[in-house]
């Protein structure tokens, strides 16, 4: 991204004339972080525009769990924004204002965008933008920006680092991530034509367990309908960590097609530059019956009535191991099983329940529960793990890897339909107490569909938000 800053004359750099193609111009030249170029402006004073890589624009990056690698964000050497067919326009839907705090190469190619395609009006305190944007009656150029910044109908692009992302909102932003969120299409497309394409694809990462492998199959389906392409894993044996052909046994999953090849398929260069973008993350999972084999869910059903019959239960799904080795932070860091216990002491006594279905891959969260709650206390049998089994920062399924037997495959899968079938019995309990947001308790609450009587997730690691709950 280009950021606009004041001539630096103690310094030779090239000299580039201010046009509506400036920018583009400046791309050609292969910018590295740092590079500068002087401008000569007909329409004002001359000044300098400087590029700095968008991975320098992103939140802290520390607090990515470590198997997270580098590059995080599309550095946008190619993009059209009079393409309009390839830019994802809806995040502007229900956006009446739109206002920025710094006049960077983003903040002006938005604001072109939104005067020529919606109806949005624009504000902005940098009387600058007249020099690359002309008057607009919908343009604003004012001494302060308003001050009511936290309304759905206003979109804020601020200077500082705020991606507004794991709020689920995407209404106050960075000016990387607005941008991306617009133009992702040209970034995965990479200057090639869409209408080439009938399929896309990605490597989906082998950290998530079976909720996240099915959510994210969900929402790529989901959200690349809306450019005309089916989501695929042509000629994969696994999709993430687990075999395909495994998964068909218990999940309906439409991720294959025998037409699709190297030459109609679109590969999207980096999941995790994925993760920042709405119609990914805004896609609610919708896990639900149909994608379950009718063998399996009829399973799970019996089971269910053979544990619990007519009792009335309350699901608890308490993250431990995986989440606090992974390094998770925001809004998922997990709440512990003492922080949970005082709400589920209190449920059980006002609604009555008789059973606890406890749901967790924590030894020392089982032991704490059964402890706390006695025979009410209901788990699966699965193997569990403690925080201090684990070296500092190390993965789960590291180590599996290192202590399977040769086995890890095997184990992985009993694993994940284990991990399956609790969430499915959760789902169907009467209440449900979370300790936090996570691709699994994303699938319970899609599976059970709006039936819980009380649902309630703990949000600790949020700031201004303890805790949330839907009666």
């Amino acid at each position: 991204m280009f950021r606009i800053e004041g001539v630096d004359r103690d310094a030779e750099f090239k000299t580039l004339e201010n046009t509506p193609d400036l920018f583009h111009i400046a791309l050609k030249e292969d910018p590295k972080s740092g590079s500068r170029f002087h401008v000569r402006n007909g329409k004002g004073s001359d000044f300098d525009i400087v590029y700095y890589d968008n991975n320098d624009d992103l939140e802290d990056t520390k607090s990515y769990p470590k198997y997270v690698k580098p590059p995080y964000m599309a550095d946008y050497c190619i993009y059209d924004e009079n393409d309009t067919g390839t830019l994802w326009l809806e995040f502007f839907d229900g956006v009446r204002d739109m206002m920025f705090e710094e006049l960077n190469e983003y903040t002006i190619v938005l604001t072109r965008l939104v005067l020529s395609v919606t109806d949005i009006e624009v504000y902005c305190t940098d009387f600058r933008i007249l020099w690359f944007v002309p008057e607009n009656e919908r343009l604003h150029v004012r001494e302060h920006l308003p001050e009511d910044t936290d309304r759905e109908s206003l979109l804020y692009i601020r200077k500082e680092r705020a991606s507004g992302i794991e709020d689920g909102r995407f209404r106050t932003l960075s000016s990387t991530y607005a941008f991306h969120n617009v133009f992702l299409m040209q970034w995965i497309l990479g200057g090639r034509r869409l209408s080439d394409y009938r399929f896309i694809t990605v490597e989906i990462e082998e950290f998530g367990g079976i909720g996240a492998v099915l959510s994210y199959c969900e929402r790529f389906r989901i959200g690349f309908e809306r450019f005309g392409l089916k989501f695929v894993q042509p000629g994969k044996e696994y999709i993430g960590k687990f075999r395909l052909e495994e998964l068909k046994k218990f999940f309906v999953l439409d991720v294959q097609d025998e037409e699709a090849n190297e030459g109609n398929t679109l590969t999207i260069p980096s999941f995790i530059a994925l993760s920042k973008i709405k119609f990914i993350k805004g896609i609610p999972h919708s896990v639900d019956g149909s994608d379950l084999t009718p063998e399996f869910r009829a399973d799970m059903d019996e089971y269910y009535d053979g544990l619990f019959g007519d009792e009335k239960v309350l699901g608890v799904m308490i993250r431990g191991t995986d989440y606090v080795t992974a390094g998770m932070k925001g809004d998922r860091k997990m709440a512990t099983a003492d922080q949970m216990a005082p709400l589920i002491h209190e449920w059980v006594g006002r609604y009555g329940f008789e059973r606890v279905f406890l749901a967790t891959e924590d030894e020392d969260a089982l032991e704490y529960m059964r402890q706390e709650f006695g025979s009410l206390v209901v788990a699966l049998s699965q193997e569990r793990l403690r925080v201090s089994d684990l070296r500092q920062n190390e993965i789960l399924t590291d180590y599996e890897k290192e202590h399977g037997d040769g086995m890890y495959e095997e184990k992985l899968e009993d694993t994940t339909i284990n991990y399956f079938y609790a969430l499915y019995i959760l789902s169907k309990c009467d209440s449900f107490v979370s300790s936090g947001r996570c691709n699994g308790s994303e699938i319970v609450l899609s599976l059970n569909n709006g039936r819980f009587s009380n649902y309630y997730k703990f949000a600790v690691g949020v700031e201004h938000s303890a805790c949330s709950e839907v009666s």
